[in-house]
């Protein structure tokens, strides 16, 4: 869902904060709520849970709404900042992993709509993947540039699609659509499959530039021989 580049450097600061920024906060603040409505609808012993799961994809649509807001107005306002490019694929990335792993249990996505487990160790297999990288690059260079790409974006907007498609799910089965289990399935393979295509995507960026900045520092010392 984020679209901004993130370029990190150990001795810069990060930043004001802004109006855009704000609105990635709004989404951390209703990423709680979000869950929390989530594990509302979870039946306790024999007691019938209580529906919470239209207000739950609510929140979902705000959250997505203002994820694309925060953007525009970044760029619109010229309020683009290290913080906010930080923070913002951190949001998107902690409302779907956290909303994949609740719906892997039937109890939460409902019968027969729960997505499976390797979906969700793929999705979060590339985002180890990408944090351990990153953390490397930043260690052994003292900076790191996380430019969006194709294949990530993709991802991104695959796994949205692919919670929403589940929380939707027993609305879907109401209304009569009929190739609903073939759609989530669907889904879930092209989840899996351009996270692999992702991941591998970012390691090969990861080690042009770490190739980049180590042949920079090899040569360095051979511009000034004194």
């Amino acid at each position: 869902m984020s679209d901004r580049q993130v370029q990190l450097d150990v001795a810069k600061p990060l930043g004001p904060l802004t109006w855009p920024m704000g609105l990635t906060f709004l989404r951390l603040l209703l990423l709680p709520v979000f869950l929390w409505l989530l594990l509302a609808d979870v039946p306790y012993r024999d007691a019938p849970a209580p529906s919470h799961r239209h207000l739950a994809i609510a929140i979902f649509a705000i959250m997505a709404i203002t994820d694309k807001l925060d953007g525009y107005l970044a760029r619109k306002l010229n309020q683009a900042s290290k913080l906010g490019a930080m923070l913002d694929p951190v949001a998107d990335k902690l409302l779907v992993a956290a909303s994949l792993v609740l719906l892997s249990f039937e109890s939460i996505a409902g019968p027969g709509y729960a997505i499976p487990i390797p979906v969700v160790i793929t999705v979060y297999a590339k985002d180890v993947v990408l944090t351990t990288g990153a953390i490397a690059l930043l260690i052994t260079t003292g900076r790191v540039s996380i430019v969006p790409r194709l294949a990530g974006k993709l991802s991104m907007v695959i796994q949205s699609a692919l919670v929403l498609a589940t929380l939707l799910a027993a609305d879907l089965k109401s209304a009569g659509v009929g190739f609903l289990h073939h759609l989530l399935a669907g889904l879930q393979w092209v989840t899996v499959g351009i996270a692999v295509m992702a991941t591998v995507d970012y390691v090969i960026q990861g080690w042009r530039q770490f190739q980049s900045r180590h042949s920079s520092s090899v040569l360095r010392p051979s511009e000034n021989p004194d």
